[in-house]
């Protein structure tokens, strides 16, 4: 069972002496999602680079994230297999949504035989794809989304330990943080959180989600279709990213120093 993190010795070189020293490293590992319907057997969908923790969490809030599901109930079942080189997350649709997933995958593969390929995709028409708009009536109040970052340090044991993985948190409208999910990939944190929220029926539209890294137009992507009203980033956005936020009627801001908030989108909802 991993732990998300190990223990690896080297050797500390200063020039002058070396010394052996142990450093705490996250682990990575490749992931293959695996796409069955209820009697028909699949093929890998993708492999993702993930730190191999909340692997069924993951699951979930990909197949939402990447459009492959409308809603969880039609995932049947998702299983974890050991394999050789990495893990195997084997997801069972329902007929109707396998169906639906056959034909999605039919025109990502036609796509992608003339298709530009940036950062995996087949097609520019992905990257600028309609996106739905958030509805919210929510407002957090300013020192609720200070308390949070102030408490995320607690809630992030990966990274405390090792100081190299992101981390996104869900937190109420009155700064407290319900849910945090720890990757090597900040794709991969933000679907492991939105998995767990959906399997724990929490409602993301009522309350914020807290990101440790750059907000950048995947990230964007996952929040709207997710439904996410507002998000807070510790590190700074693309332009792309605030262009979509402010498009899809979400709320984005990113801290200025310590606890100063810049707000690029909506700002109506911080009060």
């Amino acid at each position: 069972m991993s732990e998300g993190v190990k223990s690896v010795n080297a050797h500390l070189n200063n020039g002058v002496k070396t010394k052996s020293k142990t450093w705490v490293l996250p682990e990575e590992c490749p992931i293959a999602i695996y796409i069955d319907g209820e009697s028909e057997k699949g093929e890998t969908y993708a492999v993702m680079l993930t730190t191999p923790l909340d692997l069924i969490d993951f699951a979930y809030g990909f197949c939402l994230s990447e459009g492959l599901v409308k809603a969880t109930d039609a995932i049947i079942s998702v299983k974890q297999k050991l394999a050789r080189d990495g893990v195997e997350l084997h997801v069972k649709l329902n007929d109707d949504a396998y169906d639906r997933f056959q034909i999605i995958e039919r025109r990502r593969r036609l796509a992608g035989a003339s298709g530009c390929g940036v950062c995996g995709l087949t097609s520019l028409s992905h990257i600028v794809e309609d996106l739905p708009k958030i509805d919210s009536e929510l407002t957090i109040r300013i020192a609720a989304i200070q308390k949070a970052r102030v408490q995320l340090r607690d809630h992030t044991p990966l990274n405390q330990s090792s100081f190299s993985v992101h981390a996104a948190a869900f937190v109420d409208k009155d700064g407290d943080i319900l849910l945090v999910r720890e990757d090597v990939g900040r794709h991969n944190a933000l679907d492991k959180l939105c998995g767990a929220l959906t399997q724990q029926d929490i409602d993301i539209s009522q309350g914020f989600v807290l990101l440790t890294s750059r907000f950048a137009y995947e990230l964007a992507q996952k929040c709207i279709k997710s439904g996410v009203p507002i998000v807070i980033s510790i590190s700074a956005p693309t332009t792309m990213a605030v262009n979509m936020a402010k498009k899809a009627n979400m709320t984005f801001a990113a801290f200025d120093g310590d606890s100063d908030l810049m707000v690029f989108s909506n700002a109506e909802r911080l009060i």
